[in-house]
């Protein structure tokens, strides 16, 4: 391991996911599908969203979805965080709000 790593690191192990059956009426709840598809309005959102545009970089910093969130709940858009799914979001938390001092994880 690199000298550069926290030790802790050393300790994590990466999630290993149950089996994933290669059939397609089966519904497995303990991995959050569901029994009905996307709602026509999203599939609609979807194909009208599917322009040339696709072929770019998609913005960064999400400005669009952020402004749309803070509007929904009567905040600003620097108030508003998103991330590239749960896993990222949750890191940035836990890299914010942990201090490093604490050692929660310590290897000893």
């Amino acid at each position: 391991m690199s000298r550069f790593w926290n030790p802790i690191v050393s300790e994590l192990h990466p999630y290993i996911p149950g089996e994933q059956p290669h059939f397609v009426d089966i519904l497995k709840l303990n991995t959050n599908e569901l029994p009905y598809g996307p709602s026509p309005a999203a599939l609609d959102a979807m194909k009208d969203s599917c322009d040339d545009t696709l072929r770019l970089y998609p913005d960064p910093t999400a400005r669009d979805l952020r402004r749309v969130i803070a509007s929904t709940y009567g905040t600003t858009e620097e108030r508003v965080f998103v991330g590239n799914g749960s896993d990222e979001v949750l890191a940035h938390a836990f890299r914010a709000l942990v201090s490093p001092a604490l050692q929660c994880f310590s290897p000893t």
